[in-house]
């Protein structure tokens, strides 16, 4: 089950944008700060929360449809 729950979440990422798939993973994967990200990404803080906002809603809307779907 917790393989089938993975993969989920490796297909639902992989619908995202480039950008709110990097800022997803560098947040709560590996647990950069928004600075950091920002740094990383030669992006403006202000958008790594975008981003990551944006993100986040995205994940749930694919992962919600998953869910339905099976």
């Amino acid at each position: 089950m917790a393989t089938m729950q993975h993969l989920e979440l490796i297909e639902a990422l992989r619908s995202l944008s480039r950008r709110q798939r990097e800022v997803v993973v560098l947040r709560y994967y590996a647990e950069l700060s928004e600075a950091e990200i920002a740094e990383t990404l030669h992006i403006a803080a202000g958008s790594v929360k975008k981003y990551a906002s944006r993100g986040l809603q995205n994940l749930r809307n694919v992962l919600e449809k998953m869910e339905v779907d099976s």
